[in-house]
């Protein structure tokens, strides 16, 4: 297995993008996918929150991220699948989203960290 000692993208504060502020985004689905796109979008294209748009045809959002219906508590991915130390790409996003329970905190951080 592949372990790397960290990542450009955790340390790199892109210019926010020409236009941006006159742009909107739509993901279909409230998957992972789309709910790290959106944060991406967010984070790193500077993106405002309320010009993008995640369609759901369920009653519970999440995909494989299991909804617990509490919005205020997030997501719960199954069974930490995902939690590895070598996910780089998922550790940098989860370090970018604020905490509900520390203030000024991440919500996760990485176990080599």
């Amino acid at each position: 297995m592949y372990y790397s000692s960290g990542n450009y993208e955790a340390f790199a504060r892109p210019r926010k993008p020409e236009g941006v502020d006159d742009k909107s985004a739509w993901f279909v689905g409230s998957g992972l996918a789309s709910l790290a796109g959106a944060a991406f979008m967010i984070r790193d294209g500077r993106m405002a929150g309320n010009r993008i748009t995640i369609l759901e045809r369920l009653k519970l959002p999440g995909g494989a991220l299991d909804g617990i219906k509490e919005p205020k508590k997030g997501f719960v991915i199954r069974g930490g699948r995902e939690m590895e130390d070598h996910f780089e790409c998922l550790w940098d996003l989860f370090r970018s989203v604020p905490s509900l329970e520390v203030d000024d905190a991440a919500c996760s951080t990485s176990s080599t960290g």
